[in-house]
């Protein structure tokens, strides 16, 4: 994902890119909620470029600019797929939840403003599904799954007499969960998925090499899914 967070940075140096548009860290996050949001139907690419470029749409110099820079987004939001869901099967085989999101960068606990930055691009692809996540966060079951995320989130309405006096563990406490929040996450959105595609496939032996990868990558079932 180096690579591909290469190519976004040097399209953030360019003239092309609107100065609204997502930071490496906030686009990684942004992908990654993306991946885990738990609703039947993934969401679809139609849906969430557009918000990639925040209020203002970039102004490519030609089809082969916009290629490049939304090929790179499409492949990291491949390659995030493939480490969530490799994670998520060493944490059922062993329980070893070792993902590591782009804010840990190493051992270190992370800076506060970095986890921040990177919750703020998860907070904007929960706006894409908000039923979803309302309903998450109604059932006391599975809010467990949001209140990491909660304490980065830009609320400006906040007021500061709740503001805890060891908030600084409480939030290091915090982004240590998340990672394996989204690993449950990817499991519960995988479970609602195959629900929702099981009908389709008591109707048919299997998906078609050609067919739309049921993930909603807007790629063929072979060159996706199906690889791995």
């Amino acid at each position: 994902m180096a690579e591909t967070t290469a190519i976004w940075s040097s399209f953030l140096t360019s003239p092309a890119a609107p100065k609204t548009a997502m930071s490496p860290l906030e686009l990684d996050g942004y992908l990654t909620g993306i991946v885990v949001t738990p609703r039947s139907a993934p969401i679809l690419p139609s849906e969430w470029i557009p918000r990639l470029w925040g209020d203002k749409e970039p102004s490519f110099d030609d089809n082969a600019q916009i290629k490049v820079v939304l090929g790179a987004v499409m492949t990291h939001r491949h390659a995030l797929i493939v480490e969530i869901d490799r994670s998520l099967n060493r944490l059922e085989a062993g329980g070893i939840a070792d993902y590591r999101p782009l804010f840990l960068s190493g051992d270190d606990t992370p800076m506060h403003n970095t986890v921040r930055t990177w919750v703020r691009g998860f907070w904007k692809a929960m706006a894409l599904a908000p039923e979803t996540w309302s309903a998450l966060v109604e059932d006391e079951r599975t809010r467990v799954l949001i209140e990491p995320f909660v304490g980065f989130f830009d609320l400006n309405d906040r007021e500061p007499y709740a503001t805890p006096a060891n908030i600084d563990g409480l939030l290091n406490e915090d982004a240590a969960l998340i990672p394996r929040m989204i690993l449950v996450l990817r499991k519960l959105a995988r479970i609602r998925t195959a629900k929702a595609y099981a009908p389709q496939r008591d109707r048919q032996s299997k998906i078609g090499r050609n067919d739309p990868c049921p993930c909603g990558s807007g790629q063929k079932y072979k060159r996706c899914c199906r690889r791995h």
